[in-house]
């Protein structure tokens, strides 16, 4: 067993630049190919700058994932999130069906036909530019109408949990057709919030709703029942101290492993928010925040690298963490850990 490829599998990070010939990018590159890095996620902005990040139009973006794959390997996992409306990475591409994508609360109002018609043109572009997975939908539902990153931004398909799961299905299966798998989100519920993860870790306990979670209940016995394709789950920065007393669901086994595999029977890969979020940096380095993702039974620990406080490319503390976890972990252990890559291989090919 190659401990530095195991750990690698379990890291995907964002990187710097939009094409091979800048320096900055090809250097990020040229670490995430050193440490076996098998998922890479794409933005439009680099915040410490405001400039422009990995995101200039179709052609660049397409020559960008042919590059990363010819120095990652044909199974990395390219990541995006796009899910309209506020959150739109493609902001520049020349389509307007793609680059003024309706927001969720607006595509949660639709019927089922006219929901596929609108996602179609960008699952689509995604696939044409070599992007084979997007953190969407978003199914938290709109709960508290003045949550700051869910409900004020429109990210949600609505409040009834029946229909945003019927709305995520419809989105999951549309961008399937083209090749584009799906990450539903924020387990175990972002809707109740009154705090935005990327400013702080939400606390949930007094808020959350069983609602929150039947949605993801909903889509996951879909997925076990054939009437949706299989889709991948991102655990949020949510501290419900009734399950876990210290860690977000990102972070923690009681969430992950008891409550959404155990209790869910959720078999897909699982990934984390962004650990560069001001929830998890305040309280955690990368290293210790993507070990204790990893050991809590996440499949892959997220970091965007993509905030001001970040010098050094995090995958390299990410992966010394994980290699020293790695050395230490019981045969038991080692073996979830193959299970997570047996996961990821399986979701390239669905």
């Amino acid at each position: 067993m190659n401990l530095s490829k195991l750990a690698g599998a379990c890291i995907m990070t964002g990187f710097r630049g939009a094409s091979l010939d800048d320096p900055q990018c090809r250097a990020d590159v040229h670490i995430l190919k050193e440490l076996h890095i098998k998922g890479v996620i794409l933005f439009d902005k680099h915040l410490p700058t405001g400039g422009m990040r990995n995101i200039i139009n179709e052609d660049q973006v397409r020559k960008l994932a042919d590059d990363l794959r010819n120095e990652l390997g044909d199974d990395l996992i390219i990541g995006i999130d796009q899910e309209g409306g506020e959150v739109n990475r493609l902001s520049l591409f020349q389509d307007n069906a793609v680059s003024e994508q309706l927001s969720a609360k607006m595509q949660g109002a639709m019927s089922q036909n006219q929901l596929a018609a609108i996602i179609k043109p960008v699952a689509e572009a995604l696939s044409d530019a070599g992007i084979n997975l997007n953190f969407a939908p978003c199914v938290d539902l709109a709960i508290n109408p003045d949550n700051p990153i869910i409900a004020r931004k429109g990210r949600s398909m609505g409040r009834d949990p029946k229909r945003v799961a019927n709305a995520a299905m419809t989105i999951v299966q549309t961008y399937h057709d083209y090749g584009v798998g799906c990450c539903i989100k924020h387990y175990p519920g972002h809707g109740s919030t009154t705090v935005d993860t990327h400013l702080g870790l939400a606390d949930i306990t007094d808020t959350h709703e069983i609602d929150e979670t039947e949605v993801f209940s909903k889509l996951i016995r879909a997925m076990h029942s054939g009437s949706m394709p299989n889709a991948a789950v991102m655990s949020g920065h949510l501290i419900d101290k009734g399950i876990d007393t210290n860690n977000p669901a990102s972070l923690s086994n009681a969430h992950t492993s008891t409550t959404l595999r155990s209790k869910h029977k959720f078999d897909g890969l699982i990934f984390t928010d962004s650990l560069d979020m001001n929830a998890i940096e305040s309280q955690w380095n990368a290293g210790e925040a993507c070990t204790l993702a990893i050991l809590s039974g996440a499949d892959i620990a997220v970091h965007g690298f993509n905030n001001h406080n970040q010098a050094d490319h995090p995958a390299i503390q990410m992966h010394h963490e994980l290699i020293k976890m790695l050395e230490h972990m019981t045969p038991d252990s080692a073996e979830r850990l193959e299970t997570t890559n047996r996961r990821r291989r399986r979701s390239m090919h669905q």
